[in-house]
């Protein structure tokens, strides 16, 4: 049976004349709650059937968007993968994030599926879905693209969602997610990590651990409960530290073997330490002989 449509026509007799479908009885006055009634029923509505008297509608933020890359953004990140190891340069990255425009990937995905007669597997459904990737160590990734071309370039069916920085990287971390990287595969590709990620939506300044004079002292501190340890030091914990990898090398001096147990309760010290572990992302330990 056909859909009935909202607009009638009216009804007629046989001999053609329009007849009333309304009641011949005496007419009574209408209640203000029924005109009200019949006005929602005529009032404007969207493709849902949703009303739209008393909705706030806003301008489109991203209207005019060329769907290119904010400049000052892409320099700095340019500017990190020349010089990965400048604590400058990473911390500029973070700045030039703010306020700007991402694009997030959508990519469908199956909900349904079954082996058609071809004997070829075939979807019944499928959602649009933003990706999600995994890090080397294994924590999921969000990847966040600061335009259109490097989208495409590292996926040519994903669609481009734009959305401001702040919102995708707070997403990430509510959806537990304790990396961002910008433009994967990109040759300007940067790893937003998990401190600097939440010092980001708090608009607090960031310094990567490996150049944190708070984090250096608070592990000599540590280092002084340990008679075997001679010397501490930091460093970035890979040469693309901006890529991917350990956040934070840490190198013990000794002057002879130490047990495995000790390098043990060094490192259980460093994971009780809560402002540390705030600050430290990963962290990998080397011993050497002094």
């Amino acid at each position: 049976m056909p859909a009935s449509s909202p607009w009638k026509k009216p009804s007629t007799s046989q001999d053609g004349e329009p007849v009333s479908t309304h009641s011949h009885e005496p007419h009574e006055p209408r209640s203000a709650a029924s005109a009200d009634q019949a006005g929602e029923a005529h009032a404007p509505t969207d493709s849902a059937g949703q009303a739209w008297a008393g909705r706030d509608l806003k301008p489109n933020p991203f209207s005019g968007d060329t769907g290119l890359a904010d400049a000052a953004l892409l320099e700095a990140m340019t500017q990190v993968a020349q010089a990965p190891l400048d604590p400058a340069a990473h911390q500029q990255v973070v700045r030039a994030l703010s306020g700007t425009r991402l694009y997030a990937p959508i990519v469908p995905m199956a909900l349904d599926q079954e082996v058609g007669e071809n004997g070829l597997m075939a979807d019944n459904s499928s959602e649009m879905a933003m990706v999600r990737l995994q890090a080397e160590d294994g924590r999921e990734c969000t990847p966040g693209f600061s335009g259109i071309p490097p989208l495409s370039a590292w996926h040519s069916d994903a669609r481009p969602v734009p959305i401001e920085s702040e919102r995708l990287v707070l997403g990430a971390i509510e959806a537990e997610s304790q990396l961002v990287v910008l433009d994967p595969g990109a040759e300007s590709s940067f790893l937003l990590r998990r401190p600097a990620m939440f010092a980001f939506v708090q608009s607090q300044p960031w310094t990567p651990s490996w150049a944190d004079a708070e984090v250096a002292g608070r592990l000599r501190a540590i280092a002084e409960s340990f008679p075997w340890l001679a010397r501490i030091g930091v460093s970035p914990g890979s040469n693309s530290v901006h890529l991917g990898g350990p956040e934070l090398g840490i190198t013990l001096g000794v002057e002879s073997e130490v047990a495995p147990e000790e390098v043990r309760r060094f490192q259980e010290a460093v994971a009780g330490d809560e402002d540390l572990v705030a600050k430290i992302d990963s962290l990998a330990i080397r011993l050497v002989e002094v």
